[in-house]
């Protein structure tokens, strides 16, 4: 079965029916965004709307029959295994964080093996070079795909609480990306109380004006499907952007780190 069986079908199954994805959100109770979403894989739905949308297409369970394998985990699609495919789309990214980490795309070589490490002990120091490896090219790969324009909000503490060579590279290697002008990096003062999220949170806009929203949880990255759920996302990042400091003193407080 191919990883986009799914997905395909359902296209394919509301394009016989003669029905625009307008109308079909419409039958089943969504947006049309949403449909949009599950046709590009980008979310999968929710049983009890697969169930639905097999109704509305006539598909006499042939729908979920082939959403079954992704519910229970026998197939796991590149939508549900990461964010990647959204955020390569993107032409704008914000992303957000409360807890002392400086955001995946804005880490320096040091500082990813420095956190790979601390969370993977038993790790060789081979397995270790690889990830940081990886982490620290995808903001290289996002700059060639459409070379989206970053927001990033995390505390201050993130830096300062690193040891003095590490905090250098990594404070060194934001400096060098704000030069492109194609990055705002927000910083939140140390002592500020923040209830807003309880996990790292993205958004991405895309180059046709949809705005998906993300979270990561111990399970994994969540896809936000509902429009009020990503509206949430989008007001809570608005909002810890309203706790920094001015976005102007950014290089100043960051130089004073070096």
């Amino acid at each position: 079965m191919a990883e986009n069986d799914f997905t395909s079908l359902l296209s394919r199954l509301r394009e016989l029916s003669g029905f625009n994805q307008d109308e079909l959100a419409g039958m089943v109770g969504s947006a049309a965004s949403s449909v949009s979403r599950w046709e590009n894989g980008v979310v999968t739905p929710r049983r009890a709307k697969v169930e639905q949308l097999d109704k509305a297409l006539g598909a006499e369970g042939r729908l979920l029959r082939v959403w079954e394998p992704v519910a229970t985990g026998l197939q796991v699609p590149p939508w549900m295994r990461s964010k990647g495919p959204v955020e390569e789309k993107a032409v704008e990214i914000d992303t957000a964080t409360i807890s002392n980490l400086v955001p995946g795309l804005l880490q320096s070589l040091s500082y990813a093996r420095m956190v790979f490490r601390a969370g993977h002990p038993s790790a060789s120091n081979d397995e270790v070079e690889r990830f940081a490896q990886l982490r620290v090219s995808r903001y290289e790969v996002l700059k060639r795909k459409n070379d989206p324009f970053v927001t990033a909000v995390f505390p201050v503490a993130a830096l300062t609480c690193l040891p003095d060579a590490v905090r250098a590279d990594q404070v060194k290697g934001i400096l060098r990306r704000m030069e492109r002008e194609r990055m705002a990096v927000h910083l939140i003062p140390d002592g500020t109380p923040m209830l807003l999220v309880a996990s790292s949170i993205q958004v991405f806009r895309l180059e046709d004006g949809t705005t998906v929203a993300a979270s990561d949880h111990a399970r994994g990255v969540l896809l936000m499907e509902k429009p009020e759920d990503t509206a949430a996302v989008v007001s809570a990042v608005r909002n810890l952007i309203g706790l920094c400091f001015p976005l102007g003193e950014t290089p100043t407080l960051l130089g004073r780190l070096l």
